[in-house]
């Protein structure tokens, strides 16, 4: 499977140090916050159930695009989805073996970021289903919503339930080997580093 990822310096540096990149919980910007990193920790326990187990010290799986606009093409770090990749960062094409990518609609993703409900009627056209399952919702005992909840998040991964446009792609790690090409940007300029 061809996917693009975006890392820092820090994170491109490690790679080549070592040969592989695992996330390093401590570079990790959204880990920081304790909101994100319970979706986080739901994400990685579905990739230990979807995709298996990572090595002994990963925790949080690396990160990257499969769809862009519906297409597999790397990020243009001119459309407004980047304007927060600041400083040197490097687009790294990879190609993965597709047992060991977990993919998920990233504007679904955000129902799990806010600890959201994703109601079966959300992308329906006739509003009154969503006003009916938002309804049944809110008239759960809190733990079942809590179960409930859970349960819809993993429509994440079913691309029936969305029109997959922006997809989103994690895995445990990533080995130099896997590498396609590597691209540096700093501000709106572009390099090829490895064709």
């Amino acid at each position: 499977m061809r996917l693009w990822t975006v890392q820092d310096k820090a994170a491109y540096d490690d790679l080549c140090e070592k040969g592989v990149l695992h996330c390093d919980i401590k570079l990790a910007e959204w880990l920081k916050y304790d909101d994100f990193k319970r979706s986080y920790d739901w994400l990685a326990s579905e990739m230990k159930e979807r995709v298996g187990l990572p090595l002994k010290d990963v925790v949080y799986p690396i990160w990257a695009w499969y769809l862009l606009g519906g297409k597999n093409v790397k990020p243009d770090f001119r459309r407004v989805e980047f304007r927060n990749y600041l400083g040197e960062q490097y687009v790294i094409e990879v190609e993965i073996a597709d047992d060991d990518v977990l993919l998920s609609d990233e504007e679904m993703w955000h129902f799990i970021l806010n600890d959201d409900y994703f109601t079966n009627g959300l992308y329906n056209d006739d509003p009154s289903e969503y006003e009916a399952d938002e309804a049944w919702f809110e008239s759960l005992p809190f733990l079942e919503q809590e179960q409930v909840k859970r349960e819809s998040w993993k429509k994440v991964f079913d691309k029936t339930c969305n029109p997959w446009v922006f997809v989103q792609a994690t895995f445990w790690e990533l080995r130099k080997e896997q590498i396609v090409s590597i691209r540096k940007f700093v501000g709106k300029q572009d390099k090829i580093i490895v064709p």
